[in-house]
């Protein structure tokens, strides 16, 4: 093997092997069990980012996982049609050749999408690939192919017969710029600083003359422009007695009722609301409850229409403008206050969006919800963490009937035909010949298409061929797990959820992962915008894969997102390359070796062999069972650890001297190390695969890939004893060591330890195994006795009641010594000095982000252990 692991020289190797062999598809497991998943699609516009990265490690986690565990898997990769995002991406394209999709017409521009995504639509597999997921390739599928299309259908006319789907006026979340509505849970919501404008609106007699007015205070001034009414609340005092009064419309003229209704909060502003129901959702409700007119004043586009008389072709933000500058002309405009307020974004290009009022389609949500609910709380299907359960029903008990159209050209089309002769409406899955009605053949198809969502909904029955109940339908629905963001909760797996009880009669899926988002260093969204954005190809290229995979799960966390640092992937890629030298180190030691069966060898067991057994074994139950909960984190550190710590730096170096010659011992130690080192590979294999494979592959014995070996089992009970003997001896060795550290004693110096031992049993634990102290902190003399006297000059420390001396005088020069110490001693208590004052400060305590004052907390608890440690080894100095 080289003396450094080079990731670039192996991805490639393994990632061909693996696919060749064909260990991606569904193989017939040991357990006779199926286990199956759904990729969360993502967009075909899009490339591989750190979302996808992370959330594609965590499921290719668990698929090599129950691979190993004898499972047969499916896991079915993917890409969203995405229509408002691809549209988007393609006119961006034509704009660039001076075309647009007006000037193409409908037909030529869907074709140059479809050409678009034969180029680059699956460029995000390779990618994908790149990051050693191992999905089955030949299920992969498409949010718009043939089988998807016939889904979509049956799904929408099943609804429409039912009375679900419906269209209807009513007020949208309408982007101007992508010229489409959007779903409420498609708009992001920002707080921004404002202004709130205090209008005048007359009183009006019964000659349209004025006769003293009420204020009315509004964010958005244009849109009085679509006023129909002014409302107040009808237990306000101020109001009461001015029932039946009429009032003008300022700059427009139209005469507007004061209407009293409930809604309306006597606290904000004056207590008078501009009603406005072609553009306010609440407005909306308050027209509908009092039929007031509905004059919508905006084009697709948010420009001013001819209903907005002088401002018509004027942008909103001038209108708004030219609003307030004719109000102050003409004595409208009583003031205008700084206010902080919410405006809504469309989640795809940022637009501040439009309530508007639009005949749209939709679906009734309420009973489909209600089903949703029941199977979570029957416990049909699991949350993990299981508080993600209370957000989903918060939302799911306060939906809204879903917008489901949407006024784009790429996507599915509505499966709706109307007869230009009689005007009768037609669903049907086929395009229809014939108005079935009048027999007229002049039809037209809606011009909508459907939401993105409404075809992902359906992704984890569709993607198994339903409609049709074929064989992998019946084998592998319902799916076992769904791992998602917190993000698309509502978005998408909900309304999966919905849809998948409505039309299987089954969950969609039996646990749900919903995990944290990935952010930068401080935990924040990474954005274009913020610029802190990274590239998981540069990581991957600069680092290695397995590090990259590692330190995207190794990171426990409570928060909405994960704080990403290339600094953790760096530490990452040193594990990887102590997980190879380690091998190295076995394998140079396995020569001519042949594996035993380690219950043959129990009665002949070092202390040391029986504690990393009993380690080890703890460790796989650790790492299987944080893997069956979704601890990801907590199963990293565990493998982490055993592997670096127990494996690495006592094992390894406790063998070592067994090593140097054949005897009973020697070919214990090789057996001991070829089952750990095996056994190590097979647990870290499903968060590092390229390195496992290439060390497993080298192994003696091995025929098959590590990807399709058995999971390990426990074999055998945990030996505490030995494991509390070692605790014993690790203690003693470490201080040792910690000692010579704080002395400047080089580790390979030979140097003399006594050890004051009162306690019988830890005594003759040390005794028996002296050899493993003397190896390992390099002691030429070592004495153990219960009324050894310290010596006059040395360095001495103290475990578990045990005193620990070494002799100085021969080692090091004395007042040098001293002199270094004193030194480092004042430093360390000027920092000391520094970090109280800042945790006494009241103001850093307040301001500071807490993780920042637990690390000074922390901090201060180890420079006080260094303060009393040096201050006691210059007392021993003399």
């Amino acid at each position: 093997m080289e003396k450094r692991y080079d990731p670039k020289s192996v991805e490639k190797k393994w990632e061909k092997f693996w696919e060749e062999r064909g260990y991606f598809s569904p193989r017939p497991g040991k357990k006779n069990k199926t286990f199956s998943m759904v990729m969360p699609p993502p967009n075909i516009t899009g490339i591989l980012h750190m979302g996808h990265a992370f959330n594609l490690t965590i499921q290719d986690i668990i698929t090599r996982f129950k691979r190993m565990q004898g499972f047969e898997v499916l896991w079915i990769p993917g890409i969203d049609h995405a229509g408002i995002a691809t549209q988007n991406v393609v006119e961006r394209e034509l704009k660039k050749e001076g075309l647009s999709r007006e000037k193409l017409g409908r037909e030529k521009f869907i074709q140059k999408i479809w050409e678009w995504k034969q180029r680059y639509g699956e460029r995000i597999f390779n990618q994908m690939r790149r990051l050693g997921i191992s999905c089955s390739w030949e299920d992969k599928a498409f949010t718009m192919d043939e089988n998807h299309c016939r889904a979509v259908r049956e799904v929408f006319i099943n609804l429409y017969k039912e009375g679900y789907i419906y269209k209807g006026d009513y007020i949208i979340n309408w982007c101007p710029h992508c010229r489409t509505a959007l779903s409420d849970i498609e708009v992001e919501y920002e707080e921004i600083q404002g202004k709130l404008y205090y209008i005048r609106y007359p009183f009006a007699n019964s000659k349209g003359k004025s006769e003293g007015h009420i204020v009315v205070a509004t964010t958005r001034p244009e849109t009085m422009l679509g006023d129909t009414a002014v409302a107040v609340n009808p237990e306000d005092e101020r109001y009461k007695k001015l029932k039946g009064k009429k009032l003008t419309l300022p700059l427009v003229g139209r005469i507007l009722p004061l209407i009293f209704d409930s809604y309306v909060d006597p606290d904000f502003g004056t207590g008078a609301l501009k009603v406005t129901p072609a553009h306010d959702t609440e407005d909306f409700l308050i027209g509908k409850r009092h039929n007031l007119p509905m004059i919508n004043i905006f084009t697709r586009n948010a420009t001013i229409n001819e209903k907005g008389g002088a401002y018509r072709g004027m942008d909103r933000y001038e209108c708004r403008k030219k609003i307030i500058e004719d109000l102050k002309k003409k004595g409208y405009l009583e003031k205008i206050e700084d206010y902080s307020y919410r405006i809504g974004k469309c989640y795809r290009c940022g637009t501040v969006v439009e309530p508007y009022l639009s005949n749209q389609w939709f679906i009734r949500m309420k009973e489909l919800a209600r089903n949703a609910m029941e199977v979570v709380k029957k416990g049909e299907i699991k949350f993990y963490p299981s508080y993600w359960k209370k957000n989903y029903f918060d939302w799911l008990e306060n939906i809204h009937d879903w917008c489901i159209s949407r006024q784009i050209w790429w996507g599915h089309r509505i499966p709706v035909w109307y007869c230009n002769n009689c005007g009768d409406v037609i669903v049907s899955h086929t395009t229809p010949a014939r108005c079935e009605r009048c027999g007229s053949s002049n039809l037209r198809q809606d011009e909508d298409v459907l939401d993105t969502w409404f075809s992902s909904s359906l992704w984890p029955f569709s993607t198994l061929g339903w409609p049709a109940d074929g064989e992998k339908f019946k084998k592998f629905y319902p799916t076992s797990l769904l791992c998602s963001g917190w993000d698309i909760l509502f978005f998408w797996v909900a309304r999966m959820i919905m849809m998948g009880v409505k039309f299987t009669g089954k969950v969609p899926f039996r646990k749900i992962h919903i995990h944290p988002l990935i952010g930068d260093e401080k935990g924040e969204k990474m954005s274009k915008s913020r610029g802190n954005v990274v590239d998981p190809l540069e990581v991957m290229q600069t680092y290695g894969t397995d590090a990259f995979r590692f330190s995207l799960v190794a990171l426990k966390t409570e928060t909405p997102y994960l704080r990403f640092s290339q600094d953790r992937v760096r530490g990452y890629r040193n594990f990887a390359n102590k997980v190879w030298n380690v091998s190295r180190f076995v394998l140079m030691n396995l020569k001519n070796f042949s594996p035993t069966d380690l219950t043959e060898l129990l009665n002949e067991l070092e202390l040391s062999d029986r504690w990393i057994l009993s380690r080890y074994r703890k460790t796989v139950e650790q790492v299987t069972w944080n893997l069956e909960n979704f601890h990801f984190p907590q199963a990293a550190q565990a493998i982490y650890q055993f592997i670096w710590s127990d494996f690495c730096d006592w094992y390894v170096e406790l063998v070592k001297s067994r090593l140097r010659e054949p005897s009973a011992s020697f070919y214990i130690a090789q057996d001991i190390l070829y089952h750990i080192l095996k056994g190590s590979l097979k647990l870290l294999h499903p968060f590092m695969p390229f390195l496992t494979e290439e060390i497993f592959q080298r192994l003696p014995e091995i025929k098959e890939s590590i990807m399709i070996s058995n999971w390990p089992e426990n074999e055998g009970v945990i030996d505490e004893e030995a494991e509390e003997e070692m605790e014993i001896l690790m203690d003693v060795i470490s201080e040792i060591r910690s000692i010579k550290a704080e002395m400047g004693i080089p580790p390979q110096k030979k140097i003399e330890v006594r050890l004051r031992v009162s306690d019988f049993k830890d005594s003759t634990i040390l005794s028996e195994n002296f050899s493993y102290i003397k190896d390992l902190v390099n002691a030429e003399k070592l004495l153990i006795n219960a009324n050894l006297e310290k010596p006059r000059i040395c360095a001495s420390g103290v475990v578990r009641n045990m005193d620990i001396f070494i002799p100085l005088e021969k080692l090091i020069d004395i007042n040098k010594e001293r002199e270094r110490l004193n030194k480092n001693l004042q430093e360390v208590e000027k920092e000391l000095a520094r970090c109280r004052k800042k945790l006494s400060s009241d103001d850093f305590l307040k301001k500071a982000p807490l993780e920042v004052v637990e690390n000074e907390k922390r901090k201060e608890d180890r420079l006080r252990e260094k303060s009393i440690k040096l201050r006691r080894i210059i007392e021993d100095l003399g």
